[in-house]
């Protein structure tokens, strides 16, 4: 499946990764979570509370995450067996990326075929503030690393 690791503790997607990530250094609770994930992902996806949470759910089950409660509010961590997982796929996210260009060259094809336009990125910047502004620029310098990386092994391969 794209974009997933198999694992013992089940497949691991995006969101969890992402997660996991949010929480690798400090406790955050639900909607804090969810919030950052929206701000994040802004215009792009909005995650949803019947989304995140059942997800958390299923992460605490696996032993993945722990929650404390603080003022209220449930708080989750990432466990010693998270933190484990996390250092073991994050260096495999790069096969995300080049799943993702594959993907975009066959979407571009078929733009193109059937002769439509996609959303242009420059309507993404003009509702987002200057740290999303850098942040995407971020995103898009890394995504052209890994082209780069990937078009110096189509050389390699062409010899």
């Amino acid at each position: 499946m794209i974009g997933k690791f198999p694992h013992k503790h089940g497949r691991m997607g995006a969101p969890k990764i992402l997660i996991m990530m949010m929480v690798r250094n400090e406790r955050k609770y639900g909607y804090e979570i969810i919030k950052e994930m929206r701000e994040i992902f802004d215009g792009i996806w909005e995650p949803q509370t019947g989304f995140v949470y059942p997800l958390i759910k299923k992460m605490q089950e696996k032993g993945l995450l722990d929650s404390e409660m603080i003022d209220n509010k449930e708080y989750y961590g990432l466990t010693d067996s998270g933190r484990i997982l996390l250092t073991e796929t994050l260096p495999r996210v790069g096969s995300m990326f080049s799943m993702a260009a594959r993907f975009m060259t066959l979407v571009n094809k078929t733009v193109d075929d059937l002769g439509i336009e996609l959303m242009d990125l420059n309507t993404i910047f003009d509702n987002v503030d200057r740290d999303r502004k850098a942040h995407l620029i971020d995103v898009r310098d890394h995504l052209r690393a890994e082209l780069e990386r990937v078009e110096e092994k189509i050389r390699t391969i062409e010899g």
